[in-house]
């Protein structure tokens, strides 16, 4: 018998909304701010961008691809998010003003947002905004395209990923186009710290552009084509080293005019990301390298005569308990820099180096001759699932796996995978975890990086360790007719009598001339060894977390579907046959049923039916059309249900409600969620906590 909660969604990017609303009883303001614990882990996802802080010690600044900005005032042995008022969670470049400190500016695939006490709070600059004069910054286009004069903090320069340079000459109310370049993107913009009329910008295909008027006219320097950055030496305008991708790292000592390689002792056929230099020594350099998912840091004490390589860190397992063996041959306790984007030396102690890049975050105290990891709680994990069984907390995640908490989310373990496996490393989309004859048995779903195919792990002894299973499932992910591009095992649900009888939902349409099945609906009934392509479907396989099974009488499946064909379908006789019972709505991201069998319905606002499907009642009455995705009851009082709005994208737009009256009425308590459109709310109702999850990972007292 079923002794776990085995209520069941993936991530993307959304924020804390203006989305007030006054209707069917959705109150129009927050009362007063709700406080979200943050109970997750850091790194893990990939950071775009850093900065420290030029006048105060331990803050640095990070961005992130999904997650927004985090900020640390300890030198990043602690990090929190800062994305109050962020207009957009997608942070590809960030910006410190050296004459005002505490100004900000990060650059984000919506527009530039700007803060002015030290990132607390943040607001868009409306003409950057992509439906204005689209001043964005976006994945692998952007290193550090915005600059601030020194000598004067009003003047802010940008460029773009469609290769134009714009000013601003009141700190980024207004801006004017000073130079288009199209064919690739300005990824670089620099000032120069001894004479502010000398910039530098980095394009990805014309090479460096220079600038000696303060921006308002261009010309191209001759160096390599593809720039990434570059950086004036400091005191001596002439003095500047560029980086060039594949062509590594060149300087020029008369101001532009010739150039010479630098690159002695920088591997061949890497790809130079980032250049900086010494605030007081022209001839200390730095600069990252990338070469696949690989990474290096380099220092040169010579010009760029020569160069060190270091390749790996020491790591911190408390505060990123992902992939705890995977050593890859280095001594244990350390791991590779993987794949850096930017880095950034603190101009208060210019022995300190900060990297951002994939899956973790490092500091070096020491020149660059030694890096710790440094991520503790910049959590950007996407959660697609979480779990409660006995005092255990269950997480699956996009990339990093399956991982447990035993303490409420204070700290967490790897369960799956342990190190790099192509067996097993993917993304990991459900889980279902509960008590059965005096062991705890695990069910995950999972979708490989190196396969293109969907699995199932089974655990029988609470995730020390797991079968992987594919017998019945189809031989290649379904690509036609799925919700992002090809098909995932975003559904997964239990036989609340019977533990050995599962079914698992994936998107994607039959493709009769490859021979090839599709995904919908698969049934097992050996507790997930196997599966079987259920003979009929529900009229439409478009899915997202849209799988529940009604307690009083789980032969009766539901199955809600979105697009063309899509509603919620019920199933009376465990997936032989199908009926569509509600199509007021085609967009249909999940459902919930009650214990006692009410039926929830979410598209853009939520429908409840008492009778199986036959009748529907809207109990909420939400503006526009964005989707409620994340959805939950208490199952000690159904009058009690929890539910998350939803903006699809980087977008920072959403929010979540909770009504204790069965829906009359509704109330927003998204408060101080510091990533506002979370994909999955879990009520554990022996804590009376509510957690969500999407980007991090968060709970708040009920």
């Amino acid at each position: 018998m079923l002794r776990c909660a085995l209520n069941g969604p993936a991530c993307l990017g959304l924020s804390v909304a203006a989305l007030t609303v006054l209707v069917a009883g959705v109150t129009a303001a927050q009362p007063a701010r709700r406080h979200w614990e943050h109970c997750g882990w850091g790194g893990g996802g990939f950071y775009w961008s850093c900065a420290f802080h030029p006048a105060s010690d331990g803050v640095i600044y990070v961005g992130g691809d999904v997650g927004g900005v985090y900020k640390t005032e300890d030198s990043g042995r602690h990090w929190r998010f800062s994305n109050r008022g962020l207009a957009d969670y997608a942070v590809y470049s960030l910006a410190v003003d050296a004459g005002n400190p505490d100004t900000v500016y990060a650059g984000t695939v919506g527009g530039i947002c700007k803060s002015t006490d030290a990132g607390e709070t943040w607001r868009l600059l409306e003409q950057t905004a992509r439906d204005a004069l689209a001043i964005t910054a976006e994945r692998g286009k952007s290193v550090r395209n915005i600059a601030v004069d020194p000598s004067d903090g009003s003047v802010v320069y940008a460029g773009t990923p469609d290769g134009r340079i714009l000013s601003s000459e009141d700190g980024g109310v207004s801006w004017t186009k000073r130079h288009e370049a199209p064919g690739g993107s300005v990824s670089s913009v620099t000032v120069c710290g001894a004479d502010p009329r000398l910039l530098i910008a980095a394009h990805t295909s014309a090479g460096l552009l220079k600038s000696e008027d303060g921006g308002t006219t261009w010309a191209a320097l001759q160096t390599p084509a593809s720039a990434t950055g570059a950086v004036f030496a400091p005191g001596n305008p002439d003095l500047i080293y560029g980086a060039f991708a594949n062509d590594g790292i060149w300087l020029s000592t008369d101001g532009g005019m010739s150039w010479r390689s630098r690159s002695n002792g920088i591997r061949q056929n890497c790809v130079v990301r980032d250049v900086c230099v010494h605030p007081s020594d022209p001839d200390t350099v730095f600069c990252i390298a990338t070469m696949g998912w690989g990474g290096f840091f380099y220092r040169s004490g010579d010009g760029g005569r020569s160069w060190e390589e270091v390749r790996s860190m020491q790591r911190d397992f408390d505060a990123n308990p992902t992939l705890p063996d995977d050593y890859g041959g280095r001594p244990a306790g350390t791991c590779p820099i993987s794949n850096p984007r930017n880095l950034t030396v603190n101009p208060r102690d210019p022995e300190e180096l900060f990297i951002a890049g994939n899956w973790r975050l490092c500091l070096s105290s020491d020149g660059g001759k030694t890096w710790q990891e440094r991520d503790r709680g910049a959590d950007i994990t996407c959660v697609t699932d979480i779990r409660f069984c006995g005092s255990k907390t269950y997480v699956t995640a996009m990339d990093e796996g399956l991982l447990v908490s035993e303490d409420g989310g204070d700290t967490w373990r790897q369960l799956c995978p342990l190190k790099y496996d192509t067996a097993l490393s993917g993304h990991q989309w459900r889980v279902l975890a509960w008590q059965e004859d005096g062991r705890e048995r695990l069910v995950s779903t999972c979708s490989l990086w190196e396969e293109p195919v969907n699995r199932v792990l089974i655990s029988e002894d609470a995730g020390e360790s797991f079968h992987i299973v594919g017998q019945g499932l189809p031989d290649r992910r379904p690509t036609v007719n799925c919700m992002w591009g090809q098909s995932y095992p975003r559904a997964l649900a239990a036989d609340p009598r019977d533990g050995n009888v599962l079914y698992l939902g994936m998107d994607g349409d039959p493709e009769p001339a490859a021979g090839r099945a599709g995904g919908g609906v698969f049934k097992s009934t050996d507790g997930g060894y196997t599966w079987r392509q259920l003979a009929e479907q529900p009229g439409s396989r478009r899915m997202f977390y849209g799988l529940a099974v009604d307690p009083t009488s789980p032969d009766r499946i539901y199955w809600g579907a979105s697009g063309e064909g899509g509603g919620l379908y019920r199933s009376e006789d465990g997936g032989a046959g199908w009926q569509k019972v509600f199509d007021s709505e085609d967009w249909v991201f999940n459902v919930a049923v009650s214990p006692t069998g009410v039926v929830y319905c979410p598209g853009a606002n939520l429908w409840r039916s008492t009778d199986h499907g036959e009748t529907w009642t809207q109990i909420t009455d939400f503006p526009g059309s964005v989707s409620i995705v994340g959805l939950e009851i208490d199952p000690r009082d159904e009058a009690t249900i929890w539910l998350s709005r939803v903006t699809w994208g980087s977008k920072a737009a959403g929010g979540v409600y909770r009504t204790r009256d069965g829906g009359r009425s509704w109330q927003e308590i998204t408060g101080d969620l510091p990533y506002c459109k979370p994909l999955v709310l879990r009520f554990n109702a022996a804590t009376n906590e509510l957690w969500a999850g999407g980007v991090g990972l968060f709970k708040i007292s009920q």
